[in-house]
């Protein structure tokens, strides 16, 4: 018997496996590079034997069955040609073989700040921080290896992992954004988002499919922010509700009710800023009235500008020059009796003149001035001396804020003096 007899006896009782306490790594490089012919190769159900010869893929084998194994010879399977050393005789591969794990990687963590991203809805600017745990596994053990390992030594799973989470946080820091411009998701509502945040990584992992590594969940995931954006967010926020809550109000009011919201507002406003800014005890009461009284001028102001009320006199004021009595009210008490209504009880107050009503013809239409008596046209002022012809105007009491009646000289409510 010849000595490549005894070989090729000697081999076919020859078995490959990866060792029991060897089934903990992701990768395990066989550590012998000649393998006899007819050896019997045996891959799990979990794993990938994958075949290198000079640096270059040769071929890779998945598991043959329960209880059963690969025999490695040419005839079996034709890449192993390529693997053939020809100085002995063909019954050795010469080769690189490579055990690679293929099942769930779970409980792989990571964390890493996001590039800066505008919240669509808060307008500002933050840099978010992001972390967890995701699943993962080699779906392509032959890309995996190429990707990655090629033709180094030994690798833990700690170093394996380290490359794995570096690539999933590269291909997370350029979709999030993205997902979050598009959906128009405010940053501090991320971590509500964590199923579509999953399927969306599932789409757009492309550097770990590019390794032969496939993303398959999130696990836990958390967002949180450091000090300053804390404090930027928490002002952006307290702005934003301030903000709806006055696009509520107007979309209750209307727009026509909310111009007297406004004219409400800033008569208390006005009321408040001056009665804040007189000084002293007596001046605080003065400024007090003034500003109701800028108040009352800002609320008539509004009220003129709403709808149905520009170019008319206000209810409970006595009609302007050049306006009919308003229909359906007499006229109140203190101001001068209107065309077709009867004298009120009692005198005018002074200031008033009794104007005679307009005969057809007479002295074509002149009024009677209130400081000097002339006779002369219709107008603001008067020709002769310069007074003024419009009929005095109500105005607040400098104290308790009651509208008085034109020309009275005290308060009917208080009896402060109206100047």
């Amino acid at each position: 018997m010849g000595i490549m007899d005894f070989i090729r006896q000697g081999t076919q009782e020859m078995m490959i496996a990866r060792p029991d306490a060897a089934k903990q790594y992701i990768v395990y490089k066989h550590p012998e590079q000649t393998i006899p012919m007819f050896s019997q190769l045996t891959v799990d159900a979990d794993e990938a034997a994958v075949f290198f010869r000079d640096g270059a893929l040769v071929g890779v084998l998945r598991t043959a069955g329960a209880g059963q194994r690969h025999t490695l010879s040419t005839g079996n399977i034709p890449f192993l040609s390529n693997l053939v050393d020809s100085f002995t005789g063909g019954n050795i591969f010469v080769t690189d073989l490579y055990f690679v794990t293929m099942r769930p990687m779970r409980g792989a963590r990571f964390g890493d700040s996001l590039p800066p991203i505008k919240d669509p809805a808060l307008k500002i600017t933050l840099s978010p921080r992001i972390y967890g745990e995701y699943a993962w596994r080699v779906t392509h053990p032959d890309r995996f290896l190429v990707g990655y390992l090629g033709m180094g030594g030994q690798q833990s799973n700690e170093q394996v992992e380290r490359w794995i989470t570096t690539k999933f946080k590269n291909a997370v820091k350029r979709s999030l954004p993205q997902f979050i411009i598009r959906q128009e998701i405010e940053v501090q509502h991320l971590a509500a988002y964590h199923e579509e945040i999953g399927q969306m990584f599932m789409q757009k992992c492309d550097d770990l499919s590019e390794i032969g590594v496939q993303f398959l969940e999130l696990g836990d995931f958390n967002i949180n922010f450091d000090d300053d954006d804390k404090k930027r967010l928490e002002e952006a926020q307290a702005r934003y509700a301030d903000l709806e809550v006055k696009k509520a109000a107007k979309a209750e009011l209307g727009d026509g009710n909310y111009m007297a919201y406004a004219a409400g507002e800033a008569m208390l406003g006005a009321g408040q800023g001056m009665a804040q800014g007189g000084g002293g005890e007596g001046g605080g009461a003065m400024m007090g009235g003034a500003g109701m009284g800028m108040g009352f001028a800002m609320a008539n102001m509004f009220a003129n500008n709403m709808p149905g009320q520009q170019g008319h006199p206000q209810q409970g004021y006595p009609p302007q020059q050049g306006y009919p009595p308003q229909q359906g009210y007499p006229p109140q008490q203190g101001y001068p009796p209107q065309q077709g209504y009867p004298p009120q009880q009692g005198a005018p107050p002074a200031g008033w003149a009794q104007q005679p009503p307009s005969q057809p013809g007479a002295a074509g239409g002149m009024i009677q001035c209130p400081g000097c008596g002339a006779s002369v046209p219709p107008g603001k002022f008067c020709a002769e001396c310069g007074t003024s012809l419009a009929p005095p105007q109500p105005k607040p009491c400098p104290s308790c804020s009651t509208v008085a009646p034109p020309g009275a000289k005290f308060c009917a409510n208080c009896g402060t003096g109206m100047g």
